[in-house]
């Protein structure tokens, strides 16, 4: 009987999102959403970024100002430069300026580990990309209902404000959230009113949160506090009593 790993599933679902991005719908969405990803690109900066997930060998030549760009994948099939276990990344800590993670909460078992594990690994000013499939959309209520079997409808397809609340507790901030739709109506592109029923509805969405610098704030006491007071009980007494003994009847003793 073999072990279970996260690594496994991983890779299985990773290779089923990859036939579906060969898809029409699947194209369409993913090109959508790269295009979020290069207006997101401009405000990340440092030295060294690393790109997980679908698509992260094409992410990652998106122009940037940080010009080292490793492109992981899990699968030797895809075109990555380093094959790696998004649970578990070869990343020493705090050493990263940006990570992207394409849709890896979607198809990890474990996606609280994989949060972790970019957290570890990204300095403090470091911007994490997110993107994910929003669970209030039309697509979300496809498979609430069951309607859709398969990819991408067993996702995991996380709430953005339960994303931000795990982000939080892992120090981070600043965030900045874009809708991804897929297939939009014309006359939602020609009619900008619309945009107010057609964001928070998108098929997916690209999340973007910066950590924040940690800072260790020392306690001073305050100036009445560092006087004298007389304590109760029998201690109190004690060192009274001994403050107003003559020094002569000490010296006789």
């Amino acid at each position: 009987m073999h072990d279970y790993h996260p690594l496994q599933s991983y890779q299985f679902e990773e290779q089923e999102f990859s036939v579906w991005l060969s898809s029409i719908k699947g194209a369409a969405f993913i090109a959508q959403e790269q295009k979020q990803l290069a207006l997101l690109m401009p405000k990340a900066f440092g030295h060294y970024s690393i790109f997980l997930g679908l698509n992260a060998a094409l992410s990652s030549h998106l122009e940037s100002s940080i010009k080292n760009a490793i492109a992981l994948t899990a699968n030797v099939a895809f075109e990555g430069q380093v094959i790696m276990d998004p649970h578990q990344l070869p990343v020493a800590n705090e050493a990263i300026d940006l990570v992207v993670l394409q849709h890896v909460l979607d198809m990890s078992d474990n996606p609280h580990q994989v949060l972790r594990e970019a957290a570890r690994v990204i300095n403090s000013g470091g911007r994490l990309v997110i993107t994910g499939f929003n669970p209030y959309s039309l697509w979300g209520l496809l498979r609430h209902f069951r309607f859709k079997r398969g990819v991408p409808w067993r996702a995991n397809f996380l709430a953005q404000h339960r994303l931000q609340d795990w982000l939080r507790l892992l120090n981070f901030g600043d965030f900045d959230i874009k809708p991804v739709y897929d297939c939009s109506p014309a006359k939602w592109k020609t009619k900008p009113w619309l945009n107010c029923f057609a964001n928070p509805l998108g098929a997916g969405y690209v999340l973007s949160a910066v950590k924040q610098e940690t800072r260790v704030h020392l306690l001073k006491t305050h100036w009445r506090n560092r006087m004298m007071k007389p304590n109760f009980g029998l201690t109190a007494s004690t060192r009274q009593s001994r403050q107003h003994i003559p020094k002569q009847s000490l010296e006789s003793n």
